[in-house]
């Protein structure tokens, strides 16, 4: 018959035997008392987190009211600005009022939403709303002035290129 841990059978071997009477038994330890160790000083409280901005908890069809389109094309390069329509002290949604401050000086499209932490679908419709309500202007951007490619931007970007 063979036993659960090994191929062999459950006897030991005569050899086996012949060492476990052999082995003296060991002799029982006495305890050693040693002082208590000394109590270490507590340690230093983790550093405070700042808390994550609001826009993060936020699901993002809350902000645009379940829109993922705009009237506008707003690509991620296109610059704006606060427009003319905008008055600071004027009473706006939380998330217009911030992107207005923001807006102060020219920004990106990609700018506002990393810097709302908001995903650039959020951004595009959020900034498209504000520049239907004239508080921001949307400036025109390179792609945006024929279909042909501007020849200038294709240079600089060559240029940019071979310095690399």
């Amino acid at each position: 018959m063979l036993d659960g841990f090994t191929f062999t059978g459950g006897r030991k071997k005569r050899r086996d035997r012949r060492a476990d009477r052999q082995q003296p038994e060991p002799a029982q330890e006495q305890e050693v008392l040693r002082p208590a160790p000394e109590p270490e000083a507590a340690p230093a409280p983790p550093p405070v987190e700042p808390e994550a901005p609001a826009a993060s908890s936020i699901r993002s069809y809350t902000w645009t009211g379940g829109r993922t389109r705009s009237n506008h094309q707003l690509e991620l390069e296109t610059l704006v600005s606060t427009g003319d329509a905008y008055q600071p002290d004027s009473v706006l949604r939380l998330e217009h009022q911030s992107i207005a401050e923001l807006c102060r000086h020219p920004r990106s499209v990609a700018e506002v939403g990393a810097l709302l932490s908001i995903p650039i679908g959020v951004a595009r419709v959020l900034l498209a709303d504000m520049a239907d309500l004239g508080l921001i202007t949307v400036h025109q951007t390179v792609s945006e002035s024929g279909s042909a490619p501007h020849l200038m931007l294709m240079e600089r970007v060559l240029s940019g290129l071979r310095r690399l």
